[in-house]
């Protein structure tokens, strides 16, 4: 065989093996980041309120602070209750004497639909969901023992928002629901990974 076919079969050799490389799950690439990333969302992507202990009790003082405290106990009450996901009603506390007058709110059947587990196994109410936009960049990854860690940068936006989860009462109450909700067209977030022999995961 003359050198030039030689050549020509080491350098398909070497660009095969190179594509190879490039296409391997553990390779650091966007497409893999992405995956992992989506991966992650699968599992932790709901966006959700605070785990609340039912039934709650607002006390006469909590009621007087409301204006002056949209986002404390009796605004996210008095909201959910506006958006049809909790019933509230006066009742005396028990066990305290005198008897203490208090508004008792419990969960409303229309909330079912959108209660999560939490990774503790609390019902946490949950108004929508993270869903990958793109992977902006990614740091080198670094040898960590025997596995490889990067992190990555990226942009989400926010899917299957409900619509109680819209409204100002709401996302006046709950400020952090509606910091979210008003940015949903891109938001930034940072997520760590390391390298396994299936391709990149959360850490």
């Amino acid at each position: 065989m003359n050198k030039p076919a030689i050549s020509l079969i080491l350098g398909a050799t070497m660009l095969s093996a190179t594509l190879a490389a490039c296409n391997s799950k553990t390779s650091a690439s966007e497409k893999n980041f992405g995956i992992a990333v989506t991966q992650y969302f699968a599992k932790k992507g709901d966006m959700c309120l605070d785990p609340v202990k039912w039934p709650v009790d607002v006390y006469e003082t909590d009621l007087r602070q409301q204006k002056l405290y949209p986002d404390g106990v009796a605004g996210q009450m008095a909201a959910l209750e506006a958006a049809g996901l909790a019933r509230g009603e006066d009742v005396e506390s028990p066990g305290s004497a005198p008897k203490v007058k208090v508004r008792r709110y419990t969960m409303a059947d229309a909330a079912k639909p959108y209660l999560h587990a939490d990774a503790g196994g609390e019902p946490r109410i949950c108004w929508g969901r993270k869903s990958l936009e793109k992977v902006e960049r990614w740091t080198d990854p670094v040898k960590a023992g025997d596995h490889e860690e990067a992190s990555v940068i990226y942009t989400y936006k926010l899917s299957n928002v409900a619509e109680w989860a819209r409204k100002p009462q709401v996302k006046e109450a709950f400020p952090v629901l509606g910091r979210n909700v008003d940015g949903e067209h891109s938001q930034k977030e940072k997520l760590y990974v390391r390298s396994t022999p299936q391709g990149w995961e959360a850490l």
